[in-house]
């Protein structure tokens, strides 16, 4: 928007004096609500004004972020190249948008392609397949732009086919879209209504966002615990022959004393052995102390040389396309790479240097052990037996040494195991406190909704109702453990919680499982043993969802949702849709299976309350909608068989707009005078 200079102050008895001071260099609250009277005359756009330009004031002239860290707009302008809408090209009013025509002539999917271009979500799984098919096979191989505005910024986002997402000039708020098929269908859907409740949730894009952090927290340390383990049983391996070893010496060291006793020169040389055996024995432990380094070494040179081998660089870049956007960033990046080269480098020579050193450090040990059997041989040669026994008792002193050098690593390592499943543990809470505050979100919308419905439409949360992703897991988690797991799914399901399930696997309490699970405990002991060793990320951070109850008062009784008809699902769906009261509300002729009689009444109310805070665009063949709605604007759709256009758009009190909806929606003039007249002489 070009800058202008700011309006002078309004004296104090002006309404909109307190917001004058929210632009620098923008356009005044008075100006901008000027401009929208002019445009509009709406009251809710005026109200949107100078909340935008209060919002920018309070953050420092920058556009204000509604609640989820997008903007709040409505959508100004919709364009269609291609296909069989093309040429298409509506400006919307702010308030209700009615879009009526005969059947084929593009309503559905002039809605659909406002969802393609927003990337607006679907509300049913089944749904999402078929409107990507429809929007794309109306659009062939052309492209949807739309303008959007929050009064004094537009966002301009477009789409073309094939493309995976929306190109947009800045952050928008994405409207919630429902089709004919998903009103009426939505409501037998488990997933279905949590995502109908949760567009209600305020912050829920920033309770998603630290849900995903704490997901991936998570994994990252499971993946560390395994790491952690694997190498704890490598290092643990044999250290369970420590006791056998320690009474082998013991037995050894009384054979050589009872040889020393039995020759006067043999005392000394076993000293010489004995001192000969602690060096031989000291230099095993650093032989493998360097081993172990070397081969971390190495595995960080190898590492960081296959990931620079693999780096094809920058993409390039043809002069002639402009300048070029990584000018800067392409010497840092070649930078960055050689960097990584050079520490690889390094590595490798720090494990090469390590590998030497054990060499060497190997070389005298040898010369060492040819000592030690120079010396046995004398030995031997004094007392049959002797040497043999010196021997046996060397090579368990050095077996015992490097044992216990590996056992002080093993302790280490599970020091660091007990912190790892500290902050593991510390993350599921955390977790677990994100998804409980969403609950509690979700809870407080449920009895908003249900106040505002009552006593009609009764809505309530469930904590924990969705087994469905839990399941999944565990079934995944549990292919190819060779155990029939179906019936295993079920049990666990159904007693134990993914975070109660780690705390059996560190435990390996499968006597206890088996008890909580219903199951025999050889399953149980093979379940945690699979479950260790493939491990159990996925299980712990499976989300068992909570479940959206939706029930209607039919009689004196509530009735589920899923138990309701075709027409009162649409009702109990239809009237908690148009709650929303900021977002832009797209609807797919929302009167199919509603009577007119529900239509005037409690369809038309909450559309005139709703309108005047925020954009609704529905299409209709039913003529309450744009009349007793008092729609801001009427887009009339027609088709010649192979393209759809549009015939008329105009406000509602236009004559045109009064003959479209005339003659499309009520049969004609004529039709429409004999049904009155009918009405006027059987009135009661």
């Amino acid at each position: 928007m070009p800058t202008r200079k700011r309006s002078p102050t309004p004296p104090r008895s002006s309404p909109l004096a307190f917001f004058e001071p929210c632009l620098e260099a923008e356009p005044s609250v008075e100006e901008v609500a000027s401009v929208e009277v002019k445009r509009s005359g709406s009251p809710a756009r005026i109200r949107k004004a100078a909340s935008t330009a209060f919002s920018r004031h309070l953050i420092g002239g920058r556009r204000a972020p509604s609640p989820e860290g997008t903007e709040d707009v409505d959508i100004e302008r919709l364009q269609i190249e291609g296909g069989f809408l093309d040429g298409f090209d509506v400006k919307f009013a702010d308030g209700l948008n009615v879009l009526i025509g005969a059947r084929g002539t593009g309503k559905t999917s002039v809605i659909e392609l406002i969802r393609f271009a927003l990337a607006a979500r679907n509300h049913t799984s089944e749904a999402g397949e078929r409107s990507a098919e429809h929007a794309e096979a109306v659009l062939a191989d052309g492209s949807v732009t739309i303008e959007m505005s929050d009064v004094i910024d537009t966002v301009t986002v477009t789409r073309a086919t094939g493309e995976d997402q929306p190109q947009a000039s800045g952050d928008y708020e994405k409207p919630l879209v429902f089709s004919q098929t998903e009103i009426e269908n939505l409501g037998l859907s488990e997933g279905g209504r949590l995502r109908l409740l949760d567009g209600f949730v305020s912050g829920g894009a920033k309770l998603a966002s630290e849900e995903a952090s704490a997901v991936a927290g998570i994994r990252s340390v499971f993946k560390e615990i395994a790491a952690a383990e694997s190498d704890r049983a490598n290092l643990a391996s044999g250290l369970d022959t420590l006791s056998a070893l320690n009474e082998q010496i013991k037995a050894l060291k009384a054979q050589a004393v009872k040889h020393q006793a039995s020759s006067a020169d043999l005392a000394g040389k076993q000293k010489q052995l004995a001192a000969v055996t602690e060096s031989i024995s000291a230099s095993a432990v650093r032989e493998g102390v360097l081993e172990r380094f070397a081969g971390s070494a190495q595995e960080w040179a190898d590492a960081l040389m296959e990931r620079v081998e693999d780096d094809f660089g920058v993409e390039d870049w043809d002069p002639l396309d402009g300048d070029d956007p990584l000018v800067e960033a392409r010497p840092a990046y070649a930078k960055l790479v050689a960097e990584a080269k050079a520490l690889a480098q390094r590595f490798d020579a720090l494990a090469g240097k390590a590998t030497s050193d054990r060499e060497t450090l190997m070389q005298a040990r040898i010369a060492r052990e040819n000592q030690a059997r120079s010396v046995r041989a004398e030995i031997e040669q004094s007392v049959a037996g002797a040497g043999t026994v010196s021997r046996q008792l060397t090579q368990a002193q050095t077996e015992v040494a490097q044992l216990m050098s590996r056992r002080k690593i093993v302790e280490e390592r599970d020091h660091r195991l007990t912190l790892l499943r500290t902050r593991r543990d510390e993350r599921i809470k955390t977790l677990d406190t994100v998804r409980s505050e969403r609950f509690a979100r979700r809870q407080a919308v449920a009895k908003s909704l249900s106040k505002a419905l009552s006593p009609q439409i009764r809505v309530t949360v469930e904590r924990y109702g969705q087994y469905a992703e839990y399941s999944k897991a565990l079934t995944e988690a549990l292919r190819g453990s060779g155990m029939r797991y179906t019936d295993l799914v079920t049990a666990l399901t159904q007693s134990v919680s993914p975070q109660e399930l780690v705390r059996f696997i560190d435990s390996n309490d499968f006597v206890s499982l088996a008890d909580i699970a219903s199951i025999p405990k050889d399953r149980a002991a093979r379940l945690l043993g699979h479950l260790r060793e493939n491990g159990a990320a996925d299980v712990v951070v499976a989300s068992i969802e909570d479940n959206v109850r939706m029930s209607l008062l039919d009689g004196v009784d509530y009735k589920d949702v899923e138990n309701l008809s075709a027409g009162q699902r649409c009702t109990v769906i239809l009237s908690i849709v148009l709650q929303h009261t900021s977002r832009t509300l797209i609807i797919d002729q929302p009167e199919d299976h509603l009577d007119n009689a529900y239509i005037a009444t409690t369809v038309i109310k909450a559309i005139r309350n709703r309108k005047a805070h925020g954009q609704l665009i529905i299409s209709t063949h039913n003529a309450n909608i744009p009349v007793l709605g008092s729609a801001d604007l009427v887009v009339e759709m027609t088709s010649d068989g192979r393209n759809g256009y549009v015939q008329v758009c105009e406000q509602l009190t236009n004559p045109k707009a009064v003959d479209a909806i005339t003659n499309v929606m009520e049969g004609g003039r004529e039709a429409f005078a004999n049904r009155a007249a009918f009405y006027d002489e059987h009135e009661l």
